[in-house]
């Protein structure tokens, strides 16, 4: 479980609008299978991590901004897809 409060205070999170953006991020974005595509995405970068490590860091139990950063990045792009597909849809009709 990700708790948020600790997030924003690892991160320095302060202004309300990234803190509302982070939270979407997290709750509705990140897909169910992320610590995969993270270690994924860390690996092309020569950056070897495990599963545990992954969620540790989501949780907020561990800081690693460059983990941190590559789960923001997966959520951004599930984001991305889904407002992709809104619109296709939207369009469709």
């Amino acid at each position: 479980m990700t708790n948020l409060n600790k997030l924003y205070t690892l991160y320095g999170i302060r202004a309300p609008k990234e803190q509302e953006t982070l939270k979407d991020l997290l709750k509705n974005h990140l897909p169910k299978e992320y610590t995969n595509k993270v270690i994924d995405e860390l690996k092309a970068n020569n950056i070897v991590v495990d599963s545990q490590t992954v969620r540790n860091t989501k949780a907020g139990i561990s800081k690693n901004i460059l983990i941190f950063n590559a789960i923001i990045e997966i959520a951004k792009e599930y984001k991305k897809m889904s407002n992709r597909l809104k619109d296709n849809l939207k369009n469709n009709k």
